[in-house]
């Protein structure tokens, strides 16, 4: 059987003012690509800034998919909400980011064998 594409799994904070509260917001976004410069060029598209991932685990497509359903899962409450109560890939900013840093590592050091974190250049 062929090997599958390697996949990706990445953080990547994101700052914005809230127009109601002139409040400075940081969110946490998660997801997963076999492409990590096409997804930074896509959220560089919606966002109008350069995105860079904070942190970028590598693995199997198995494995990958399975790390982000949990984190789905674990974060479900936390995620942000919007439009239609459509619930993102977002993880509110009640949640300090280290603390999901330090949550995706544990997983990945004790439950997902065979995952790895990727060491970041310009071109991740």
């Amino acid at each position: 059987m062929p090997e599958s594409k390697q996949h990706y799994f990445y953080l990547w904070r994101n700052r914005f003012l809230d127009d109601s509260t002139d409040s400075i917001i940081s969110r946490t976004c998660f997801g997963i690509t076999t492409s990590p410069n096409k997804r930074k060029k896509a959220y560089e598209g919606h966002v109008g800034h350069t995105v860079n991932f904070d942190h970028l685990w590598t693995g199997p497509k198995r494995l990958i998919l399975e790390l982000e359903s949990k984190i789905k899962s674990d974060f479900f409450e936390y995620r942000f909400v919007g439009t239609d109560q459509y619930r993102y890939e977002w993880i509110n900013e009640t949640v300090p980011f280290e603390s999901i840093v330090k949550w995706v590592q544990w997983e990945v050091d004790n439950t997902f064998d065979g995952i790895s974190e990727e060491t970041l250049n310009e071109n991740a």
